[in-house]
């Protein structure tokens, strides 16, 4: 009888552990999994703005980063890596891909909209990003910044450029194509659509997506930041806004993007928007971040130069 009950503890006791190597390995598998993409027959967008199937990417995003990441793979080696369309090249997080090879050249620094990095500039190997695959790819490797950089790395548009994107956060997906069915201009009204300026001359890495809006129907200048979960706004902007009452944060009541309405917007006040492109005679009055992002489409038109937010 004793014996019984020694060996039924001991089963007992291995059952337990076995559950809890399960539980384990359950956890591991569900972290582990790739994002997967929803039923793409029942999103209309992707056949009205011309896209394939095979334009389709999975997207990740968190709380604590609200923009659209993507799979980017360095040597079999896999990291969702940040779209950002007012970066011209690919940044990364020091020490990113242990497994990449990395060839530095030289030491450069920038400036962002949100902060100063100093990089080094230099060949990556075996690199793969939304279909494409690029076996010597010039990357910079962010060595110190002035704000915290909690991202593994961005995407900057120079991959975009030749192409158009959509990006859908409720679906977390994103579509890409150099030649879709159809452009932006084929579809929409010109009331809808935005046009934008980049300054690309040679050797300008501070190039920013900008843009008219209204706010308050007033006309500012603006661009748009998929890094900023909260939409900024400068000093002046922030004063006009918020009137005789400044003890709170300003909230945009009325936006239009094209014809397109945005209200209840709580922005946060960024003294340094006035100091992004200097040599422009107008400043950045506004940033639109991923709160006004996620509310619905943003399909960007890199060769006509369009936007649209709906």
């Amino acid at each position: 009888m004793l014996e019984c009950e020694k060996l039924s503890g001991i089963i007992m006791l291995t059952n337990k552990r076995s559950s809890l190597i399960l539980v384990g390995l359950f956890i591991f598998a569900t972290c582990s999994q790739e994002p997967a993409l929803p039923d793409l027959s029942t999103i209309a967008w992707i056949t009205h703005l011309g896209y394939s199937i095979d334009n389709i990417f999975p997207l990740l995003s968190s709380g604590s980063i609200p923009g659209p990441r993507v799979k980017v793979t360095v040597n079999n080696e896999s990291k969702y890596l940040l779209l950002d369309f007012n970066a011209i090249d690919i940044f990364l997080k020091d020490n990113s891909y242990r497994n990449g090879l990395f060839e530095p050249l030289r030491m450069s620094n920038y400036i962002t909209e949100t902060s100063e990095i100093l990089v080094e500039e230099g060949y990556l190997h075996d690199v793969s990003f939304l279909g494409n695959h690029y076996p010597d790819l010039y990357v910079s490797i962010i060595k110190r910044s002035s704000q915290p950089y909690e991202i593994p790395g961005i995407i900057g548009r120079n991959f975009l450029i030749d192409g158009q994107i959509t990006i859908d956060m409720s679906n977390k997906i994103l579509a890409f194509s150099t030649n879709p069915e159809h452009s932006l201009r084929d579809i929409y009204a010109d009331s809808n659509l935005v046009s934008f300026d980049l300054n690309q001359s040679d050797g300008d890495q501070k190039g920013l997506i900008k843009f008219n809006c209204r706010v308050e129907d007033t006309e500012y200048l603006a661009t748009i930041s998929t890094r900023l979960a909260t939409t900024q706004v400068n000093p002046e902007l922030a004063a006009v806004i918020a009137g005789k009452d400044q003890s709170h944060k300003p909230t945009i009541q009325s936006l239009k993007i094209g014809k397109h309405r945005f209200s209840g917007i709580n922005c946060q006040v960024n003294p340094d928007l006035l100091t992004l492109e200097p040599e422009n005679l107008r400043t950045i009055d506004i940033v639109i971040g991923m709160d006004i992002i996620s509310r619905g489409l943003l399909s960007i038109d890199f060769i006509n130069g369009q936007l649209i937010i709906r």
